[in-house]
């Protein structure tokens, strides 16, 4: 039955290719219109259609402790979709008007995903990281109108819970005027009378389930504000429409598996998400898409993959629930390894997904030797609603690109001058910044006037990253135009980690930038220019920094001292040297560890087709070179970035 549901989302016609495999196939595809071959309109849209043809099929199974031996919670179509006009009409009763936005503060609980989809059918939804500071979640709360935040009960000792966190933002922002807790205790009253406080249980089980109290059909109107990372400033918020979020999904589905022709699949489809629920990509990818797949979604417990159980039993959970899809990055694939995976039965599972930084070479090789299946690589964005290109599941898949565009979804690398105006295309393989063009694209930040750079031509919005395309149309990510520090996935504004080594006295200038980490991707590193006189260690510096950073992920794994900084003609920190520098700190060490002492040279390079490359020169003669580039294959090979032996 859920191939029946999808072809109700993605209308199939006769001349389509059975299978796409290149951008020749999706040329054809692309002679229907968008309009005419998607005609879901919104995600409400698809669990209203999905509840009337499947309803009493699971929808949702909670793991509470995102264990294997856990009794789940269950929600049926029909369930699940009570549970969300409920929200909406909370919502709605509540007085939250069309362009006022609910902020979910919110770990991964069932309540997360109800209280999203009734805020996009009553208001707009606004999910945030729970991990950032009250100063930056106030911030978020102010831009985006929010009327009505949602959040986890006190737990009885817990001091710095999301509910004292909570309370610190309402406390900081202007524009909340209630407060609705998830729980199993009801909360009698409040010190702050400001605030309306309510009850989620008690709230919602009041609120009718079989109809919206409102109109909800505008599939063009903002359905969710995204914030883009945490930030010092205003963050950026990417509106959302719900046609948008719907298309999305059709784009990334048309590319997977063809799950009613191709014999090799018969489970129904199965999708674990550990991701946080507060990212597109545990949106879109995990929860949406089993939606629109009419499948099921098992959500590992209210940490994801954060909680070290849930990665020791991911395997059995695998087995146990039959899972046919997940999605992670690649810090998660990594720690998986570290499982033993030959003792569990993963013949359920069809494909998996990976995004958000570069996979290591040696990492998508492991993991196919010992699951037997590929990671499927693919790249997009808070502002392409989720995904913009991937690898497709019957084409080439050449481990390190992004892959092909999705459907109706345009690409293209462009030479921009210094005020970000266009100026030409690039060749085939010269890197540019890379443009996107869609009906999945945002139709603006929130914040209007940072609208203007953002899209060097009309439509196209700019994204910041370098690419390159080959001549099948791959593409292949080059670094980034901006300063941007990728950490296990995470975006991370390198002013926060400056500004918690700025804060120390002693500091007069530092710059940060992304380290090289097998494991992460990235971590942010600070180079530091002490003030004339001043004596601060490392140990120093990093245990302030620590202390003072605003958000936990931004803070330096390590600081380097420096008399100076390189500073560009208008006395600019100038970021590439240093990038450079720490990326050649961190191979160097790497190698080290298998070549001879003192043999060694190790520097990096600008590259024309591959943006930053890394070369190693072994001066001995007497040294096994073949020996040595095995292990060297071995441990540089963790590294997302190019390198190669230079004689």
């Amino acid at each position: 039955m859920s191939t029946l549901v999808q072809e109700y989302f993605i209308r199939r016609f006769s001349s389509d290719p059975d299978r796409i495999r290149s951008l020749t196939d999706l040329e054809k595809i692309e002679q229907v219109s968008h309009e005419e071959r998607f005609p879901c309109r919104s995600p409400i849209d698809a669990i209203k259609y999905v509840s009337e043809k499947i309803g009493d099929q699971m929808a949702l199974r909670y793991l509470p402790n995102g264990r294997v031996s856990d009794a789940p919670l269950c929600w049926s179509y029909l369930d699940y979709q009570k549970e969300i006009i409920r929200a909406g009409n909370l919502f709605h009763s509540m007085g939250l008007q069309r362009s006022e936005s609910v902020l979910l503060l919110l770990p991964n609980v069932p309540e997360m995903l109800f209280a999203l989809w009734g805020a996009q059918a009553a208001g707009i939804a606004a999910p945030v990281n729970p991990f950032l500071q009250p100063e930056q979640i106030a911030s978020i709360a102010d831009e985006a109108n929010a009327k009505i935040i949602v959040t986890l009960q006190p737990v009885e000792g817990e001091r710095d819970g999301l509910f004292e966190k909570a309370m610190e933002v309402c406390e900081m922002s202007s524009a909340i005027v209630s407060i609705v807790t998830i729980g199993h205790e009801k909360i009698e009253s409040l010190t702050n009378l400001r605030l309306n406080l309510l009850d989620w249980n008690s709230a919602t089980q009041s609120q009718p389930s079989d109809n919206f109290l409102f109109e909800c059909d505008a599939d063009h109107d903002v359905a969710a504000y995204f914030h883009t990372g945490g930030t010092t400033g205003s963050p950026k918020l990417a509106q959302h429409t719900h046609r948008a979020q719907a298309i999305n999904i059709c784009q990334m589905q048309m590319t997977g598996p063809d799950l009613q022709n191709d014999i090799n699949f018969s489970h129904r489809t199965v999708i674990l998400c550990g991701l946080p629920l507060f990212h597109v990509n545990a949106v879109c990818v995990s929860a949406l898409n089993a939606v629109m797949s009419g499948g099921e979604l098992v959500l590992a417990g209210p940490n994801g993959f954060r909680n070290a159980g849930t990665m020791e039993d991911f395997w059995a959970l695998i087995e146990k629930y039959a899972v046919t899809f997940f999605a992670a990055v690649p810090t998660i694939y990594a720690a998986l390894m570290r499982h033993d995976v030959g003792k569990y039965n993963l013949s359920s599972l069809i494909s998996c997904s990976s995004g958000a930084a570069p996979i290591p070479v040696s990492l998508f090789e492991q993991f196919r030797s010992q699951t037997g299946v590929d990671i499927t690589e693919g790249y997009g964005m808070t502002e392409t609603t989720c995904g913009a290109s991937t690898h497709y599941f019957y084409g080439a898949r050449p481990v390190g690109s992004i892959g092909l565009r999705l459907p109706y979804h345009e690409m293209r690398a462009v030479v921009l001058d210094e005020q970000g105006h266009f100026v030409r295309d690039c060749g085939e393989g010269e890197v540019g910044i890379l443009l996107h063009k869609g009906p999945n694209v945002t139709v603006g930040y929130k914040q209007h006037k940072i609208n203007a750079e953002a899209w060097p031509e009309p439509e196209w919005f700019n994204s910041g990253d370098l690419a390159r395309f080959d001549k099948d149309g791959c593409c292949w990510l080059a670094g980034r135009q901006k300063d941007v520090i990728i950490r296990g996935g995470h975006n991370i504004d390198p002013l926060i980690t400056e500004e918690s080594v700025m804060a120390h006295p002693d500091v007069e200038m530092a710059g940060a930038v992304g380290k090289p980490d097998s494991y992460s991707g990235e971590v942010p590193v600070v180079y530091v220019k002490l003030v004339p006189g001043s004596a601060a260690s490392v140990e120093e510096l990093l245990s302030f920094a620590k202390e003072h950073c605003a958000e936990r992920a931004a803070a330096p794994v390590d600081i380097i001292i420096r008399n100076a900084l390189p500073l560009t003609a208008v006395g600019k920190i100038f970021k590439p040297e240093l990038r450079k520098d720490i990326i050649q700190k961190a191979f160097l060490a790497e190698a080290s560890e298998v070549c001879p002492n003192g043999e060694l040279t190790v520097w990096v390079e600008d590259d024309a087709q591959q943006g930053l490359k890394v070369l190693l020169n072994i001066s001995s003669k007497n040294t096994d070179l073949e020996a040595i580039c095995r292990l060297l294959d071995d441990r540089l090979g963790r590294f997302s970035l190019p390198w190669e032996i230079v004689l």
